[in-house]
């Protein structure tokens, strides 16, 4: 299996550092700039494109599927964390309003789940899912998805420890390339040029 990991370009949540996991936000002038970048370095034969349900990444897919060719498939299992009350607010204003939670969040980041979101548990919970049902196979697809997805990914497939993600550091339109064979993963490429 091999997957060509893509971050959605730049949204304007992602410029005013929001927390939005599931939130909508639209591209920003240099996210709308990236999406060329991004068509200009995909140059793949793929299986499927798999996309996150939000906007930010669909779009994308589009363009993608357009240029290759490819089915999209929406892949709820893909989409970003929900920051649950945290949701279109900064970090100065969780601290504000959400003393309480921000403390018990930041304490155990892992398994504390936000109030009306979900933990980082939850989430590598279904990532691992999606990832079991393509590991054994010899395809290569597309993923047009989150930052904190494909750190996800990438430390699920090196065997990394669920903190240890924070180690890479995937900027809106980076491409990651990774390949699983057999029994550990590879990781080929990491793109931060956009």
């Amino acid at each position: 299996m091999k997957l060509i990991l893509v971050r959605h370009p730049e949204t304007e949540a992602n410029y005013h550092k929001l927390y939005i996991g599931q939130t909508e936000s639209q591209y920003t002038d240099k996210g709308k700039a990236q999406v060329e970048k991004i068509l200009n370095e995909i140059d793949y034969t793929v299986d499927v494109i798999y996309t996150s349900p939000m906007s930010r990444c669909k779009l994308l897919a589009e363009e993608v599927s357009k240029k290759l060719g490819t089915k999209i498939m929406i892949e709820n299992r893909i989409n970003e964390i929900n920051f649950g009350v945290f949701e279109g607010k900064d970090f100065k204003e969780v601290k504000e309003l959400y003393p309480d939670i921000w403390e018990n969040w930041t304490r155990d980041y892992i398994n504390y789940s936000i109030p009306k979101g979900e933990s980082l548990i939850d989430v590598y919970s279904r990532v691992e899912e999606f990832l079991e049902s393509l590991k054994n196979t010899e395809t290569t697809n597309i993923c047009i998805t989150h930052g904190g997805i494909i750190q996800t990914i990438i430390t699920l497939l090196l065997e990394l420890d669920i903190d240890q993600r924070w180690h890479f550091r995937i900027y809106p339109g980076t491409i990651v390339e990774i390949s699983y064979n057999e029994k550990y993963g590879i990781l080929e490429k990491i793109n931060n040029t956009f």
